[in-house]
């Protein structure tokens, strides 16, 4: 509980502010300072965590960019203005009752799906400029917002379904994942597959058309992030194992491939030295003085490379050289 001061301690402060026998900035710096929780909703997404969605959102802008550009034939520019922890309910309620939202389905490398789904939404005046544009106009911003009419919400769910996938390849630094368009809802109030307490991460990318500028707001469930942690550090350690036994079955297929190579083996009893003279001069009977003694190895030599040491004799009325030493 809080220290209370009595009437003279608070008369004798105020009287050591004044005369300056107390530095209030000094007093304030010593102050500890309080961050404040809320045990109510406690942060579950690290900084770490944010950080790499980040980068991976980033990359995602990069390719948005260049898909939009090409879809639209107009210049866009996609970027990373937020990425935060929330409270699903809290993100819900701050949607409007009618908007344009893609359920993007998450698939993982061992063929399984997640439970929940990604959110991204597309803010209206943003849709209405590309609406506009893959009509034909110039891809001016629509005054009047309402509602979408079937021939739009066509239009727009054709150009989710080529830019949701994208998603999914921005991931392939950390793991393989499937990213698709499940289906598009216009009633943020119907939206039942993340629960209403669970801790979600907002990306918000903002985008940039011709003179317009809209919002596309990306929601992933804490789950997801969890199950995509856990599945890299499995996959990880997988691919490790296939990668080892991958170079050992590559090991063992070059040798395999080498051994029918012929090459040519030749021991060596010794080397003498012999001017051209002594060679031309040489007659049937004389003695050539090696460099070796009698009992030295035979040097074997594997295509000019010595490989062994052997000693010389014979077997079945054939010269032979019994293997004594390896030298490679």
């Amino acid at each position: 509980m809080a220290e209370i001061l009595s009437q003279s301690q608070i008369d004798e402060l105020l009287n050591n502010l004044s005369s300056g026998d107390v530095d209030i900035k000094e007093i304030e710096a010593n102050e500890k300072k309080v961050k404040e929780y809320d045990f109510r909703s406690p942060k579950k997404i690290t900084k770490e965590t944010i950080k790499l969605l980040k980068g991976i959102y980033e990359g995602y802008c990069r390719m948005l960019s260049s898909r939009l550009t090409s879809m639209l034939r107009l210049m866009c520019d996609v970027t990373v203005e937020q990425v935060e922890e929330s409270i699903f309910h809290e993100y819900n309620n701050a949607l409007d009752d009618y908007v344009l939202m893609g359920l993007v389905n998450v698939g993982y490398p061992d063929d399984s799906v997640s439970d929940s789904q990604i959110l991204m939404d597309i803010s209206k005046p943003l849709s209405f400029v590309i609406i506009d544009r893959l009509l034909g106009g110039s891809g001016e911003e629509y005054e009047n917002l309402r509602d979408y009419t079937d021939i739009e919400l066509s239009l727009l769910g054709n150009m989710l379904k080529q830019v949701v996938p994208m998603m999914g390849v921005s991931w392939e630094s950390t793991i393989e994942l499937k990213t698709e368009l499940a289906k598009i809802e216009t009633n943020s109030r119907f939206i039942q597959s993340i629960n209403y307490n669970d801790t979600v991460v907002i990306v918000v990318l903002n985008v940039a058309l011709n003179e317009s500028t809209g919002k596309i707001t990306i929601c992933i469930p804490s789950s997801i992030i969890g199950e995509v942690m856990k599945k890299a550090n499995l996959f990880s350690k997988t691919n490790k194992k296939k990668m080892d036994q991958s170079v050992e079955e590559q090991k063992e297929i070059i040798m395999d491939s080498i051994k029918s190579s012929k090459l040519t083996i030749t021991g060596v009893l010794g080397k003498a030295q012999a001017t051209l003279k002594d060679i031309v001069d040489m007659q049937v009977g004389d003695l050539i003085i090696l460099d070796k003694a009698v009992n030295s190895y035979v040097d074997v030599n594997v295509d000019g490379e010595k490989w062994f040491e052997g000693t010389w004799g014979t077997k079945k009325n054939k010269g032979v050289i019994k293997i004594k030493n390896i030298i490679r």
